[in-house]
């Protein structure tokens, strides 16, 4: 029993991700679709979701899940601030397609209200911003919710870039800290 549980688990994941991953691209994909890309069969996907609407569901819910869970994994609130946001910046670029799927098209999270809880991602983040410029290592002078805007807009545009192939996986992080912390012209005005 448990190993079919497992089994059905994994099988579940396999099909958010193939979701996720396929609605990116193609967000009018079929569910069948989506089960080829999940490699199971229509009737399999039917099995774990009712629905497209019900996948679309459990694929943003994984998705706010695994950005709250990456932004406590990166703790944010530990060690020098600017250290904390490059943590922070690598473990959102590493998420990548969940990003994207959840602000590509903002009907998205507009149909999962309920779903769209960043609360436990943007508090120790906001703090963070907070926390730097109070120590001068984070220019002080825009407001840390515009920089933190400005930090969810480079990192969207980084995992757009790294799908089309302009910059590669391993350089993302430190091309948005980069952006991010020196601005387009180095630090100059």
């Amino acid at each position: 029993m448990l190993a079919e549980s497992a089994t059905r688990a994994r099988t579940r994941e396999a099909i958010i991700h193939a979701a996720v991953t396929v609605l990116v691209h193609r967000p009018e994909a079929s569910l069948a679709e989506i089960a080829l890309a999940a490699q199971v069969s229509r009737s399999t996907l039917h099995r774990h979701f009712a629905d497209r609407a019900e996948l679309e569901r459990a694929a943003v819910a994984h998705s706010v899940e695994a950005i709250v869970r990456a932004t406590v994994d990166a703790e944010p609130g530990q060690g020098e601030p600017l250290a904390a946001l490059a943590r922070v910046v690598a473990a959102y670029v590493g998420l990548g397609d969940r990003i994207r799927f959840l602000f590509h098209d903002p009907r998205i999270l507009g149909a999962h209200p309920d779903l769209a809880d960043f609360g436990a991602a943007d508090g120790p983040v906001m703090a963070l911003i907070e926390r730097g410029q109070l120590s001068g290592s984070i220019d002080a002078v825009p407001s840390a919710a515009w920089i933190e805007q400005s930090l969810w807009a480079l990192i969207y545009a980084a995992a757009e870039a790294v799908d089309d192939g302009l910059l590669p996986r391993y350089a993302a992080a430190d091309t948005v800290m980069r952006t991010l912390v020196r601005g387009v012209a180095g630090g100059r005005l």
